[in-house]
């Protein structure tokens, strides 16, 4: 298997999971919602979808990352040369992936620090709700890390 065909397989999984935990938060929530009114609350409901909530976070997030989708204001940008723009790019997403290894160590200390606390109605321990901090800026890292590649291959083509 070529990377291009891993990373394409890779991208497809994403997508999966990340719809995936949205429906399953939607559902997850609307459940307990409507045992709440019935007058039977189930606990263990809100804390799955707190889970994977978490998880939809930061995979989404490095799926909006990837797809360009996250919010910007490129009014300025705009009417930059394009070399430049690419130049600024690139600084933007070195900022970006030195914020990603900063939160990462933090995430790791949060879910070591959060082995032993437990989700209350699902005895599970909080740090498979804390490991999506690391991971996910980890994953963001590397979609970070392709996106600068780009970029400085980009620098040297003729159009610039």
């Amino acid at each position: 298997m070529t990377l291009n065909a891993f990373v394409q397989s890779y991208i497809k999984a994403e997508n999966f999971i990340t719809n995936f935990l949205m429906l399953s938060v939607v559902f997850f929530v609307f459940i307990a919602a409507v045992m709440r009114w019935a007058g039977s609350p189930i606990a263990w409901s809100v804390e799955i979808a707190q889970l994977l909530f978490v998880w939809l976070i930061f995979l989404g997030a490095n799926r909006s990352l990837r797809e360009n989708r996250h919010i910007g204001v490129d009014f300025f940008v705009k009417k930059l040369p394009s070399k430049i723009r690419n130049v600024l790019d690139i600084l933007i997403y070195l900022l970006i992936l030195a914020f990603l290894l900063f939160v990462s160590r933090f995430g790791i200390l949060l879910s070591i620090e959060n082995y032993v606390r437990q989700l209350s109605s699902l005895s599970i321990s909080y740090a498979y709700i804390s490991a999506s901090v690391p991971i996910g800026c980890f994953i963001m890292s590397i979609t970070t890390i392709g996106k600068i590649w780009e970029k400085i291959s980009t620098l040297g083509s003729p159009k610039h």
